[in-house]
């Protein structure tokens, strides 16, 4: 297990009688992402311990660093994101671009994300780097000491696509971003779509998608309830990244170089019917991109330079969209991501295994499974104390342990098996 550094700080409130404590976690520290000389280490996935009782936090915040390893920082901009993997499945909470050549840093909230940072949490930390220093990345989660607004909250994916190659008749969007249907949970207080979507890839029809600007819709039950306009114009203010090389001080397609990407919240609290499932849609404004080479009727030389994607000043547009509904509320919700209060506890064994593990807990253990260095899911059995190995290639594993009111994750090494005598 890696060791997790925990940082106290005491803030002192009014009342004579209490103080609250707040609480800093280190979890990927100087972690060198980049790419070649023999190295991909655009994705990193680690296992990190954090606090089993939020009921003192009422704000968490994700500080990102970037520094430049030695030989210097990526040149350009790079897509980046952090995610959290729960029970198999990603979900987004911070994302940003690298900036040029610069180390830098920001602030994220990610509180409505409280009831997976407890206890044992898988992060993916991933930057679209192709080179080889790039980046040394460090994340710190610094919970704030205070009474939550929200107990609970219930999170749910609607849409995750990072490559939707947009205005390409041959490349439909509809089949990629397709209608999705979730029930609200009958205790409910607050119900948030949240959507982060940023274009990239230019030379294109408009210059789309990073330096095109575009208004997009969001479909409540069959009804465009709420547009997102998808531009930033304040690339150029950036204190706390500024003087960079390249075009940092463009606008964009809602995002800019050295700077955090901010969600775009809407609250449908007043639509939803709680109890009930709801329809929702995210529709892309109507656009045909002329410029490329799946237009038959596009000719080099006329509007466009060169019909062909070259990776350089002509690249393919697309977005990379995440959006989430974020159920929130002081009452207990049917979800799989409830407030944690109760202590687990168990132990597996042997560790290293070349066949199978053995699970004791504190709890009765309602499902044992196995995920790889990615998040990916192995294999999955139910109501056991005991998971095969056998079938699994040699290497490092995650093994999710879920118990009746609550779970945890071990990292289990697999090794090969003895030979039978």
């Amino acid at each position: 297990m890696k060791k997790i550094y925990i940082l106290f700080l005491t803030v002192i409130t009014c009342s004579p009688i209490l103080s609250q404590t707040d609480t800093t976690i280190n979890t990927f520290s100087q972690v060198h992402q980049r790419f070649g000389g023999g190295y991909d280490t655009r994705t990193v996935v680690d296992t990190f311990i954090f606090p089993s009782d939020l009921s003192m936090y009422s704000k968490i915040n994700v500080r990102i660093q970037l520094t430049c390893p030695t030989g210097g920082c990526d040149p350009w901009d790079r897509f980046a994101n952090l995610k959290i993997v729960n029970n198999g499945e990603d979900f987004e909470i911070a994302r940003y671009m690298t900036p040029y050549k610069k180390a830098c840093g920001w602030t994220v909230d990610v509180t409505d994300y409280r009831n997976m940072l407890t206890d044992t949490v898988i992060l993916k930390s991933f930057i679209d780097t192709w080179v080889n220093p790039a980046w040394l990345v460090t994340y710190y989660f610094d919970f704030i000491a205070g009474t939550p607004t929200y107990n609970y909250v219930k999170i749910d994916n609607l849409w995750q696509n990072e490559y939707l190659v947009y205005g390409d008749t041959t490349q439909p969007v509809a089949p990629k971003l397709t209608p999705v249907f979730i029930s609200t949970d009958l205790n409910v207080q607050q119900a948030i779509i949240r959507v982060v979507n940023t274009g990239h890839g230019q030379g294109n029809t408009n210059n789309a998608a990073e330096f095109s600007s575009k208004t997009h819709y969001l479909l409540f039950n069959d009804d465009t309830v709420f547009s997102q306009f998808l531009w930033r114009t304040d690339c150029g203010n950036n204190p706390t990244c500024n003087n960079q090389q390249g075009t940092w001080q463009y606008s964009r397609a809602n995002w800019c170089p050295g700077k955090a990407v901010d969600p775009d919240d809407f609250d449908v609290t007043s639509m939803i019917t709680k109890g009930t499932s709801e329809k929702y849609e995210y529709k892309l404004a109507e656009y045909f991109n002329s410029c490329s080479p799946n237009n038959p009727g596009c000719t080099n030389g006329g509007s466009c330079p060169d019909c062909n994607y070259n990776y350089n000043g002509h690249t393919e547009p697309h977005y990379k969209i995440h959006a989430q509904l974020i159920q929130r509320s002081n009452l207990p919700m049917n979800t799989k991501n409830e407030f944690k209060t109760i202590f687990f506890e168990a132990q597996v064994y042997p560790n290293p295994t070349g066949s199978v593990i053995n699970i004791s807990a504190n709890q009765k253990i309602k499902s044992l499974t196995i995920f790889n260095l990615l998040g990916e899911k192995i294999s999955q059995v139910f109501s056991q104390n005991i998971i095969s190995f056998e079938e699994v290639p040699e290497g490092m594993y995650f093994l999710e342990v879920v118990g009746e009111q609550n779970k945890t994750v071990k990292k289990i090494q697999k090794v090969q098996s003895p030979p039978s005598n």
